[in-house]
Formats: C-alpha cells, structure tokens, sequence
C-alpha cells in the first residue's frame, strides 16, 4: 500500500498561515513628535528623544517577528511543492500498471483474473502480473488508493498556489513598510538634529550622552591603569572617550557649557590607554607628566580642556570651576601649583 498524506499536513500549513495572519496585524505604532514647544527643557527633549527611539525598536521588532513568519510560509511552501511531487511521482507509478491492466482486462473480458494470468507470458511482464494478483486480492483499495493521491494532488497544489499568493503579498506589504519605517527614521531624526542645533547643542555630543549607559563604569573594575576595556568607556566626541560615569557626567555639564558660550567645551584629552601615557610622558620634562601607569588619564576620570578654559581664572576656567563641581569634575589643588595645569579637570563621583 502506497502511504497517503494525512491531515496533519494541512494543520502545519495552517498553522504557519495562522501565524502569519496573526502577525500581519501588527499595526505600526506612529511617530511620536520629536520637536517639542519652544519652550520645552532639555530634559523634555531627551524623554521624547528616548521614546521616539523605544517606539522604533518595538516597530523594529515586529518587523523581525513578521520575517520570521514569512520565512516559515516559505518552508512550509516549499515543503508543499516536494510532497506534491512525490505524490505525482507515486500516481504516475500507478497509472502504468493500472492502465496496462485495465487494457488486458479489456481484451479479455470473459476471461477474468485468472485467465489474464493464463493468458501471457508471465517472465515477459512480472509487473502486470504483480498487480492482477494485488487486484485479484484487493482490487477496491488500489483503485482507492489512486482515488486518495489524486485528492491529496489536488488538495496541496490549491494550497500551494494560496501559500505562494500569500509569501508574495507579504513580502511586497513588507517591504513597504521597511521603507515606511525607514522614512520615519531618517525623519525623527532630522526633527531632532534640527531642534539640538537650533538650540546651540552638537548632536554628536547630545547623542553621545543618550547613549552612555553610567553603570558601564562597574566593567573597569579590577582592570589596570591604561588597560580599561571598551566596555567600560562611553564616547564624548572628536574621538575622545572616558570612563562610564564620567562621561555621563561631563556631557551633562556640556550642555550647560553651550547655553552659555554656544559652543562645545574644547577637549584636548581624555582618557589615554598605556601607550599614549608613555608618548607623553617622553615628550614632558621630567615631573611634568604622570609616571605611565599612576595617571588619572588612565582610569578614565582625567581630562584637559581648552578654548579658553586652559586659561587660568578666565570666563571659562572660573565657569567650569563654578558649575563643574555639580557634576562632580573638579580642578585639583595640586594643579594650580605644582604643576601648574588650568586645563586639567578630574572626576570625583
């Protein structure tokens, strides 16, 4: 007996198709406005920022869930079009046998199974005969087995044809709103590089701050001086890094520095890993730079900053000791004498 597809097959199809549907429901979330009143802070600017940010991700990973789902149909079709070949595969074994027999069964229609076996040379057609004593046995269920392939051919190549409409519909929903979401993205974030620099902000420092997650600090620990790893840094900007927190902190205190002077605060260094403490430490006299390895620099809690600031009481330099201290950087005592260093600011928290 030939092994029919059952109906366990059609309920996998339908569950990928259920799946599919369901997950084709995912209403992309809208965007939420990122340019704020003229009078909203840059606290209220940040919270829209982060949440036209968190609304993306969602969207984003919906869009993964609805490709997942697509890639199953597209199994699953594929799945299809090799049971259905195998099926056309096992009729087409069936139709020759039974067409031949039905034909000697023609010529012969007194004689019965008996005298069709009689009837020919049995070493010249062992097929024929292979199948005359099936049906002389049970000739209702081949002919129903034949019955049930070609319902089963039928069946799978209507699902075929629905799986194949239905990947291609899919795929052509989803690539528009791939673009759609593109489109928004590239809009939000105009709509906010837009309002930061209307309000004197660099958007690379702003994101930076975004982006800074202050508990990275806890990855320094148990490191040596110059030797932090990445995961403990967070980005300032013009290339320049320091520790989690630190960075976090100066940032914050930037933004404040650019309300009043409407510029970014100038870094001339930050934090230095083992080999730039060593080029500098041969390029100072002796006592004018740390011993490679004890530097502040190179804990990530050290930076020197010019434009003005480097100038000892200054505008700058008496703003930054003014107002540094609420993020905790400071200008150490040691620094305003031996060695005099106005540009140097260290990290306290």
């Amino acid at each position: 007996m030939l092994t029919v597809l059952g109906a366990h097959h059609r309920v996998r199809i339908a569950q990928a198709l259920t799946l599919m549907l369901v997950t084709s429901l995912f209403v992309v979330p809208g965007s939420v406005p990122l340019a704020p009143p003229a009078e909203a802070s840059l606290e209220d600017l940040r919270e829209r920022a982060e949440s036209a940010a968190e609304e993306l991700e969602k969207a984003t990973d919906e869009y993964v869930e609805r490709q997942d789902a697509l890639e199953e149909a597209q199994e699953e079709l594929i799945s299809t079009l090799h049971d259905l070949q195998q099926i056309e595969g096992d009729l087409n074994e069936m139709r020759e046998p039974l067409a031949r027999l039905a034909s000697t069964m023609y010529q012969q229609p007194d004689a019965g199974v008996l005298g069709i076996l009689a009837a020919g040379d049995l070493d010249d057609d062992l097929q024929t005969q292979s199948y005359a004593a099936k049906l002389s046995e049970d000739n209702q269920a081949l002919i129903q087995d034949a019955t049930n392939l070609r319902e089963e051919q039928v069946g799978l190549a209507g699902e075929a044809q629905e799986l194949q409409t239905f990947t291609q519909l899919e795929q052509a929903e989803l690539a528009a709103e791939v673009d759609s979401l593109r489109e928004q993205s590239e809009a939000s974030m105009t709509e906010l590089t837009d309002e930061l620099e209307s309000r004197g902000l660099d958007p690379e420092a702003y994101m930076a701050a975004a982006d800074c997650d202050p508990s990275a600090a806890s990855n320094a620990g148990g490191y040596p001086n110059g030797l932090l790893p990445q995961e403990a840094l967070c980005s300032l900007y013009d290339d320049k890094f320091l520790r989690a927190d630190a960075a976090v902190e100066f940032l914050q205190l930037n933004v404040e520095y650019v309300e009043e002077f409407g510029e970014n605060m100038c870094i001339t260094s930050a934090y230095r890993d083992l080999p730039n403490q060593h080029r500098v430490y041969a390029q100072e006299p002796p006592g004018f730079a740390a011993v490679p390895g004890t530097s502040n620099h190179g804990l990530g809690q050290a930076i020197d900053l010019g434009c003005g600031i480097q100038n000892f009481r200054s505008e700058r330099w008496n703003w930054m000791e003014t107002n540094g201290a609420k993020y905790n950087w400071i200008h150490p005592a040691w620094a305003k004498s031996s060695p005099f260093e106005p540009w140097h600011w260290e990290y306290e928290g």
